[in-house]
């Protein structure tokens, strides 16, 4: 087993467009990757699958597709996972080349008796089956899962078989560079100790760099964290869903002068 996060290669650039114009944008400026959603008010909810079918009449890069069928919390009803089953197999035969989701689920902690968020493993595996071995990545629903359970939370994430994960290291609502603490020994420390507990045939998650990453702070984030990816909305300060292509250019400037 290879643990992901040893990569040699330069860190991979993913930026987040919320329409077809940023998703074009973006690659000409230099993205290695997509993820298309739509709504960047609430976060990003499923993108249409025809703005899918377009976007890969366009491009040549990889296009991820969130899967969120609404923006209320990260606890889904059975209605909202059939929902989600449904618009993965839709985006699939539209090109999907990788999806991005999270589910959770509570549970009550011994000694607490409050309930916390869990990784609701059974449908989140489920969901990965249904990608048919399209890389899935367990998006920022990592951030409310307290720091405390990140342990058993990666075990999980490798059961259910998700290839990576999207996090600013720290509670919803934080970024990145207010957590590069916790950022560095996700990324290290801890994948360490569990990949010497996994299976060996086991993937070890790839960890995604993401909230509020801009050009301005991503090299004190890549010199601390030396994290495999980076994530980005890159978003135009004029514009509340536009990628500035300057802003992306200037990310992949910090990224391919990386060592």
């Amino acid at each position: 087993m290879t643990l992901a996060n040893k990569c040699a290669s330069k860190p991979l650039l993913e930026i987040a467009c919320f329409n077809i114009e940023s998703a074009v944008i973006a690659a000409q400026a230099g993205a290695d990757r997509i993820e298309l959603c739509r709504d960047y008010a609430s976060g990003g909810l499923s993108p249409y699958p025809e703005a899918l079918a377009t976007l890969k009449c366009k491009l040549s890069i990889p296009v991820y597709v969130m899967i969120r069928p609404h923006a209320e919390s990260f606890y889904y009803s059975d209605a909202d996972f059939k929902a989600m089953k449904c618009t993965i197999s839709m985006l699939d035969e539209r090109g999907a080349d990788g999806y991005v989701f999270g589910i959770l689920n509570s549970a009550i902690q011994e000694g607490s008796g409050e309930a916390t968020p869990v990784i609701d493993v059974a449908r989140n595996k489920e969901l990965v089956k249904l990608a048919k071995g399209k890389p899935c990545t367990f998006h920022r629903a990592f951030d409310l899962i307290p720091e405390s359970q990140w342990d058993a939370t990666l075990k999980d994430i490798v059961e259910c078989g998700f290839t990576s994960i999207l996090t600013s290291g720290g509670p919803s609502g934080s970024t990145a560079i207010e957590c590069v603490d916790q950022l560095e020994s996700l990324v290290h420390a801890r994948l360490e100790r569990l990949e010497a507990r996994v299976k060996s045939d086991d993937r070890l998650p790839q960890i995604i760099v993401g909230g509020g990453v801009r050009a301005a702070n991503l090299g004190i984030l890549q010199e601390r964290i030396r994290a495999p990816a980076f994530h980005s909305a890159a978003l135009a300060l004029s514009s509340a869903e536009t990628v500035s292509h300057d802003e992306v250019e200037a990310l992949r400037a910090v990224l391919d002068k990386a060592k």
